[in-house]
């Protein structure tokens, strides 16, 4: 298979001395380390808004501010807001239906030539730029828009937020829900034990007619704000000596069910057996076998959930 991996081909300036340096020599040098630090933020850093940003407004607001901020776009060319932006709410009546038109808050690259640049004046009648600012343009967009020079491109124009707008204003507060982070969330990883001889194990589904044994074990200690993803294991001996004197074993498949932010419920399917000979479930799975999860083979779940 053939991938194109889209590199850019650069030079790296080299000098000698007595080397008569013209301005596209400097120039030059400048182009490589630019090229290289686009080409790490492409590769080894996610796209988005990496810091502030925040767009606020209220329904009924004729302009959003925008506060100062950074942001990458999919090309990794730095996208940088300085200074906090005022913009009016487009002045539209509705999306011709008599709904809100929806709008996107994006940030996005301006090429050199559309930077305002300090100009000097040089020697022979010369002049130029010598500084650009290093300024991105923050704008309203809409994905229906196809005209080249304002369409939406995803990744190119990053979102800030999203908005809604009637009668020339916020129909509601911007929203962050289609806003693009370049932060990689970092996941929150918690664990815990019960306490054997206090796990509280029942039989599973129900006394009746068990296949198992479950118990619910929380994890309100962890302080998850949102449900993890758990993992559990039950540590215990399975080797016991059964009601009639024979030696026998009880294992089985753990399975973690109606997981939420502070609990969830431990199953395990058991398949019980002795020496020589099958036992079937109903001949363990008793109430005095549950004194003995809690007791003499000492059953209790050990636990890590990972959430984000």
């Amino acid at each position: 298979m053939t991938i194109n991996i889209d590199l850019p081909a650069v030079k790296r300036p080299l000098f000698f001395d007595g080397e008569r340096l013209t301005a596209a020599d400097l120039l030059d040098a400048e182009t490589y380390e630019r090229a290289l630090r686009w080409l790490h933020n492409r590769c080894l850093h996610p796209w988005g808004i990496a810091l502030g940003l925040a767009a606020t407004g209220a329904r009924g607001d004729k302009a959003v501010a925008v506060g100062a901020g950074y942001a990458l776009d999919c090309r990794g060319r730095d996208l940088i807001v300085a200074d906090p932006v005022t913009l009016q709410v487009p002045p539209v009546a509705d999306d011709g239906k008599g709904g809100a038109a929806a709008y996107l808050l994006t940030v996005s690259y301006l090429d050199d030539d559309a930077l305002p640049a300090e100009t000097r004046v040089g020697v022979c009648g010369t002049s130029g730029a010598v500084r650009l600012p290093e300024r991105a343009l923050v704008r309203w967009q809409t994905i229906a828009d196809v005209d080249a020079d304002t369409r939406y491109r995803p990744g190119l124009d990053v979102v800030i937020a999203g908005a809604s707008v009637k009668g020339c204003k916020l129909d509601a507060a911007p929203s962050t829900a289609e806003r693009q982070e370049a932060a990689v969330p970092t996941p929150y990883v918690a664990g815990g034990r019960t306490e054997a001889g206090r796990t509280g194990w029942s039989l599973w589904p129900d006394a009746t007619s068990p296949l198992g044994v479950t118990a619910n074990v929380s994890t309100s200690s962890a302080g998850f704000g949102a449900t993890p993803r758990y993992q559990a294991e039950v540590v215990g001996t399975r080797a016991f000596q059964a009601d009639d004197g024979s030696d026998a074993a009880v294992d089985g498949f753990v399975e973690v069910a109606n997981g939420g932010p502070s609990s969830f419920d431990v199953c395990v399917l058991l398949s019980p057996g002795r020496s020589g000979s099958s036992l079937n479930p109903p001949e363990v799975l008793t109430a005095s076998f549950l004194d003995r999860l809690d007791g003499e083979l000492g059953w209790y779940v050990t636990w890590v959930g990972v959430e984000g």
